[in-house]
C-alpha cells in the first residue's frame, strides 16, 4: 500500500471511527500545506454530506501576499458556493509572543463561531512533526509530566478537536499532495528563526534526533491515562464550578495529590490566564487538607474553595 492510500484511508478510518456521518464538522483550513490535504483527505472520503461540512480560514495579516493566497486558494477548489468563512485577526503585537496570542484568538472564534452554528467537532491539520515540536518545546521550558504527557487539547469547552493526520510525518503528508496534485501556498515566516518553534523545527531536521524525541514523547504518552484520575475527584456542576470529593482525595498519597490537581488545571488550562506553578498546587493542597466547610470562601490559584449545596467546590473565576 502507497504511503498515499494509506493516509486516505487513515483518515477515512479515523472518521467511521470517532464521528458520526451525519455530524456537521468545521474545518480549520490556513491554505498550507497540512490543512489542504486534510480538507482533500476528508472530501475523497465522501463520509460527509458536503453541506454538512463548514470552512474557515483565518487572515492574519502578517503577509502582504496573504490575501492573494487566499483568493486562490478558493478559486482553485471552488468555494464559491460551500460554507466557507474568513476570519480577520487584528492583533496589535506581532512580535512578543504573537504565535500564543494568535493561536488563543483562533480557539476563541472557534467557539463562538461554531456555537452560533451548532456545530461540535473542529478539525486541525496538526501531523507528527506538529506533536513532537511541541514536546520538544514544552521540553526546553521545564514542563512536569502533566504537559509532557498530553500534547494537544482534544476538546476546547464544548468542541471536540480533531487530528487525523497526528500519525503521519510532514513528508508523508507532502507525498500524498503531491501525489494528488493539490495547490497549496507556504507561509514563508515558517522559515524566519525569530520564532522559537521556528528554531526548534530547523534542530530537529536531524533524523537521528527526530526519532529519539519521538520515542520519548510517546514514553510520556504512555502515562496520560492517569490524567483521567482527576476526573474522580473534580465533578463539574455548571459553567466553573467543580465539586470536590475531599473524601476521597485525602486517601491519595502527597504526590498523587500533587498530580491529580496539576491534571485539573491542565484540563482547563484554555480558560486561565497563567499557567500554574508548584507553589499554587502546594497551597491548594494544603486548603484541602486543612479547609473545614463552611460559608466562607478561601483563595486559590484562578478560583475561589468554598461551599455550594453544602459540597466543598471550586469556582474557576
Amino acid at each position: 500500500m502507497t504511503e498515499e492510500l494509506s493516509l486516505s484511508n487513515g483518515v477515512k478510518n479515523y472518521l467511521q471511527n470517532n464521528i458520526k456521518a451525519t455530524d456537521k464538522i468545521l474545518i480549520s483550513i490556513s491554505c498550507g500545506l497540512d490543512s489542504t490535504v486534510l480538507y482533500d483527505a476528508i472530501i475523497r472520503s465522501k463520509y460527509f454530506n458536503k453541506k454538512k461540512i463548514y470552512y474557515l480560514i483565518f487572515d492574519h495579516q502578517i503577509r502582504s501576499e496573504g490575501k492573494y493566497e487566499i483568493k486562490q486558494f478558493i478559486k482553485v477548489y471552488n468555494f464559491a458556493d460551500k460554507n466557507l468563512f474568513i476570519k480577520k485577526l487584528f492583533l496589535k503585537d506581532k512580535s512578543k509572543g504573537f504565535q500564543e496570542k494568535s493561536r488563543s484568538s483562533r480557539f476563541d472564534f472557534l467557539y463562538k463561531f461554531s456555537k452560533k452554528r451548532d456545530i461540535k467537532h473542529i478539525f486541525l491539520g496538526h501531523h507528527l512533526d506538529d506533536l513532537n515540536e511541541t514536546y520538544f518545546l514544552r521540553k526546553t521550558q521545564q514542563s512536569g509530566a502533566t504537559g509532557l504527557s498530553n500534547i494537544f487539547l482534544d476538546k476546547y469547552k464544548s468542541l471536540k478537536l480533531h487530528r487525523p493526520l497526528k500519525k503521519y510525518t510532514k513528508k508523508q503528508i507532502k507525498n500524498y499532495a503531491i501525489h494528488n496534485r493539490l495547490t497549496w501556498f507556504d507561509d514563508r515566516t515558517n522559515l524566519e528563526l525569530n520564532y522559537t518553534r521556528n528554531k526548534i523545527r530547523n534542530f530537529l531536521y536531524s533524523k537521528k534526533l527526530y526519532n529519539q524525541i519521538n520515542k520519548e514523547r510517546l514514553e510520556y504518552s504512555k502515562i496520560f491515562h492517569l490524567h483521567q484520575l482527576q476526573k474522580k475527584f473534580f465533578n463539574r456542576k455548571r459553567n466553573n464550578i467543580f465539586e470536590i470529593d475531599t473524601n476521597k482525595f485525602h486517601y491519595l498519597s502527597e504526590n498523587l495529590k500533587f498530580f491529580v490537581v496539576q491534571s485539573f488545571y491542565y484540563e482547563y488550562r484554555h480558560s486561565l490566564k497563567k499557567q500554574i506553578r508548584d507553589e499554587n498546587i502546594k497551597n491548594f493542597i494544603k486548603i484541602l487538607n486543612t479547609h473545614h466547610i463552611s460559608k466562607k470562601e478561601m483563595s486559590v490559584f484562578s478560583g475561589k474553595i468554598g461551599v455550594f449545596n453544602k459540597k466543598t467546590c471550586i469556582n474557576l473565576t
